[in-house]
């Protein structure tokens, strides 16, 4: 009887023990330092003071923060308890139910203050034939593949002879430019 209720109290200890430890896993209370810390990205400060710390002498960026600031995406899945982090920020693919085409070309002109780029339209059995000079929207995104490496580029580093993927708009204007090496 003894015996019985000496392993039934070790029983409740053991589970309270690893209940313990377990919780220990999921939170812990930290100390942290503030002091005005600022964070610079590409020679511009980007973001809050009240979001960075110091913790065991490493300083603590919120991954949100420092992604998009550097031109990124960031999107959380808690089901999968996981962040995914793109280096450069896509576009949506082209919605052809709702007006939109896809066009590859050569760059063959480019009028940087009228926002302009006129192509040579390579076709295919796919292909609709769009004007050869197109107006690019203000905020088109722009991404510069090569291999499998990806990175956003502005309307300004675009250059004659490249090859060129659009997107353009229900308007025909471009809101999307895919370019590869």
């Amino acid at each position: 009887m003894k015996k019985k209720r000496f392993y039934a109290i070790m029983c409740v200890f053991a589970i309270l023990f690893s209940s313990t430890v377990m919780a220990e896993g999921l939170y812990k209370d930290i100390k942290v330092y503030f002091d005005n810390i600022k964070v610079n990205i590409n020679g511009e400060s980007k973001i809050e003071d009240e979001e960075v710390f110091i913790y065991k002498n490493k300083v603590y960026v919120p991954v949100r923060s420092l992604v998009e600031n550097m031109g990124g995406e960031i999107h959380w899945n808690a089901q999968d308890n996981r962040v995914s982090i793109k280096t450069y920020k896509d576009f949506p693919e082209c919605d052809t139910l709702n007006g939109e085409v896809f066009v590859y070309g050569l760059i063959t002109d480019i009028n940087f203050k009228d926002r302009t780029i006129q192509i040579e339209q390579h076709f295919d059995d796919n292909s609709v034939e769009v004007t050869p000079i197109l107006k690019v929207r203000e905020d088109a995104g722009i991404i510069f593949q090569r291999n499998d490496k990806k990175m956003n580029i502005e309307f300004k580093d675009l250059r004659f002879g490249e090859d060129v993927g659009l997107v353009l708009d229900k308007n025909k204007k471009v809101r999307g430019i895919i370019i590869t090496d």
